[in-house]
């Protein structure tokens, strides 16, 4: 018998997966088509069928609602999460401006502290051939 069939006899549309397993038990009768829709329906196949498809919907209702838990849960630990790795980004931000504004009064400091070296340096090479030149007026070592 073909699904169509079925339907027409019973008035009922069984799913994909219904109708295999009636069909599986018509298969396993010795009786007609009309005979047995006719018997199906008298023996409460609708209602049993309407029956499963009930509790099958309480099962995916109880599965829905814990995938949903599972979802919000999931949810607040990544925004947690994120949140953290937000401010762990913003301190850090802070951190590393104010550890370059450092190195810069470090920068400005050490080329202050070179200026003033090279000024002693320039200024004591000035004494000392001041006092090469002394010397040789003394020791009558004089350049010629």
């Amino acid at each position: 018998m073909m699904k169509s069939e079925f339907i027409e006899r019973t008035g009922f549309e069984p799913t994909e997966a219904e109708y295999r397993e009636i069909e599986a038990e018509y298969m396993g009768c010795d009786i007609d088509k009309d005979e047995f829709c006719k018997a199906w329906k008298k023996q409460g196949g609708i209602q049993r069928l309407m029956r499963l498809r009930a509790r099958r919907i309480e099962e995916l209702e109880v599965e829905l609602v814990k995938e949903k838990n599972d979802y919000d849960r999931m949810d607040a630990q990544y925004c947690t999460k994120i949140n953290e790795l937000e401010k762990q980004i913003s301190d850090d931000g802070l951190a590393l401006n104010s550890l370059n504004a450092q190195m810069g009064l470090m920068r400005n400091k050490a080329a202050g502290e070179i200026e003033e070296l090279l000024k002693r340096a320039t200024e004591a090479e000035r004494k000392l051939a001041v006092l090469k030149e002394a010397f040789a007026i003394i020791t009558g070592k004089e350049a010629e």
